[in-house]
């Protein structure tokens, strides 16, 4: 990975990349780009079902109903798990194979953008069951460059955010996926202490391997680690405290300049979340009120959609008041 990453990096000065000038914390986007380009917050995991892609897709749901232009970009290249959550009005003839081998035309919208039946939700699907990408993106020249430089294609300039869902292991793919993050990506961990170590180490080891691009103006971004199916138990507490104990205390390899948080925000292990799934819609839509003692669903994506995009906290707040209901967009399919 070492030699590879470094012929990535001996080649940018021919890839569109921010002048290597900025400092690595540096926002790294200029403050014009910054009012003219979207959000891309990837989502990642160094294992499958976490529920990552579930995620993604709730994160998406609920900033399209506050009214933002969203983009779902399924990564998870060979399982469109993202991509198939909502049903599309219109499925675009091209997905994530051809939007990184740079064949799809993208000023043509439709050949590249499908239309889901959610209002302002846009999906490229993920469209490669027979798992070619890593390898092509593995021996490309840019390869671990592409998703980031094809994402400031104007096409994407439309969206004010995009979510990237992205495959549960380490490799080339992953790495393509951070890369593309404007400000931070999201890491989704179960509390299964063993599993969530693992997770620190396996993410780690990937943006340690990434450093050597720093130098040429990329930055490696800050990790924020949401908690996904916690239980109201002495255990799920327990090893919480603990994991939440060793990423603020720096625990952690490289932590002098790998900057990893938690989110505030915990995602309960609730059935409703299931349901959202299943029906095809957002869970924010299923559940605004409960009666349990737990938050409803609607007011837990809330305050996790505010963390992660405090600046439309506004447009967040309203979806509260107005309540879009399953099926807005389409007859109810609950």
């Amino acid at each position: 990975m070492y030699n590879q990453i470094h012929s990535v990096s001996d080649s940018c000065s021919s890839v569109d990349v921010e002048a290597s000038s900025k400092t690595a914390r540096s926002n790294p986007l200029s403050s014009f780009e910054e009012s003219t380009f979207p959000v891309i917050l990837p989502v990642v995991s160094t294992k499958g079902g976490e529920g990552k892609s579930t995620k993604a897709g709730n994160i998406a749901g609920y900033t399209a109903d506050a009214g933002l232009k969203t983009l779902l970009l399924d990564g998870d290249y060979n399982q469109p798990t993202a991509s198939s959550i909502f049903k599309l009005s219109y499925e675009a003839p091209c997905g994530l194979y051809e939007l990184l081998m740079q064949t799809a035309d993208l000023n043509n919208p439709d050949s590249i953008i499908s239309r889901t039946i959610i209002p302002n939700l846009d999906v490229i699907i993920a469209n490669d069951p027979k798992a070619r990408l890593p390898n092509e993106m593995l021996h490309a020249v840019d390869g671990r460059m592409r998703l980031r430089n094809v994402l400031r294609h104007p096409l994407f300039r439309q969206y004010d955010i995009i979510i990237v869902d992205s495959k549960g292991a380490g490799g080339v793919m992953v790495d393509l996926v951070m890369l593309a993050a404007t400000q931070s990506v999201m890491g989704v961990i179960k509390p299964i202490l063993p599993d969530a170590r693992e997770f620190l180490r396996g993410t780690v080891a990937l943006l340690s391997d990434l450093r050597v691009l720093e130098p040429y103006g990329i930055r490696i971004p800050d990790i924020r680690i949401l908690a996904n199916c916690v239980e109201p138990t002495v255990l799920d507490r327990d090893t919480l405290s603990e994991f939440k104990n060793i990423v603020k205390n720096g625990q952690y390899a490289h932590s002098d300049f790998i900057a990893i948080s938690m989110l505030e925000t915990e995602i309960e292990q609730l059935e409703v979340y299931k349901r959202g799934h299943a029906c095809g819609q957002p869970v924010h839509r299923l559940e605004y009120k409960t009666d349990r003692v737990s938050l409803p669903a609607a007011e837990s994506m809330h305050h996790l959609v505010c963390e992660l995009f405090p600046q439309w906290k506004d447009k967040f707040d309203a979806v509260l008041v107005n309540r879009p209901q399953p099926g807005f967009g389409r007859e109810a399919d609950v």
